[in-house]
């Protein structure tokens, strides 16, 4: 049976829309401000880390999303835009050299012929 991997690399602008658009989304709080960084990292806990300039007391300068929020967000960023993910295909997020890709694996199976058509003799 065949197997299928595809590999979707997402420009930082891409990343960016589709992490804040997740964090207001889910109610991950980010803080009031200019942004000054975005940057994707391997780390599972941290694999976005956006800091802000914010004078507010109560915020922190820096919000971390996780690896499965990434995904989320990226998994979402691909239906809104109409970038075909089979719902049965294994998808991984993956960071390499600040590049951040959605590998996605689709292992085909064979039709089953359907023989009930046929008339006994």
């Amino acid at each position: 049976m065949p197997q299928e991997l595809r590999k979707i690399i997402f420009s930082e602008d891409e990343l960016k829309a589709a992490v804040i658009d997740h964090c207001m989304r889910s109610g991950i709080k980010l803080p009031k401000g200019m942004m000054t960084d975005f940057k994707a990292t391997p780390d599972v806990a941290a694999t976005v880390i956006i800091t802000y300039d914010t004078t507010e007391i109560h915020d922190d300068s820096e919000v971390k999303v996780g690896r499965d929020d990434v995904a989320a967000a990226l998994i979402r960023h691909c239906g809104v835009n109409k970038i075909p993910l089979p719902r049965a295909a294994r998808k991984i997020l993956k960071v390499e050299d600040g590049e951040v890709s959605l590998m996605v694996s689709i292992h085909w199976m064979p039709k089953k012929k359907n023989n009930s058509s046929r008339k006994p003799a």
